[in-house]
């Protein structure tokens, strides 16, 4: 009988060094086509705010776990169970997690 294999691990260490990797869900065909009306809902005058806000609630929804750090090299919170924290990340770890959200690259499952 088959599988789906709904959860992929992508390694991450252009973004967080060596033997790092992130945990993600696919998303579905749905999740993909409501983030697209909920973006053009809003319209081009919503701004990049309102495009960033809607990535972060994607990737909340679709980044399950991680074994990623801090500046101080401490464990960040798992992204299940901090809202707040990819406020924490840098440019490049968001632009990391929304690239591989739909594509195989890396991906180890």
């Amino acid at each position: 009988m088959p599988k789906r294999k709904v959860v992929r691990r992508i390694k991450s260490e252009e973004v967080q060094g060596e033997d790092s990797w992130v945990d993600m869900r696919r998303p579905k065909g749905r999740d993909i086509k409501d983030a697209v009306r909920k973006q053009d809902a809003q319209g081009e005058d919503a701004g990049n705010l309102a495009s960033y806000e809607n990535s972060q609630e994607l990737l909340r929804a679709h980044v399950l776990s991680w074994n990623w750090v801090d500046d101080n090299g401490d464990p960040l919170p798992q992204p299940q169970d901090s809202e707040d924290v990819f406020d924490e990340l840098t440019d490049e770890e968001v632009r990391f997690l929304t690239e591989h959200l739909t594509e195989n690259k890396n991906s180890k499952n």
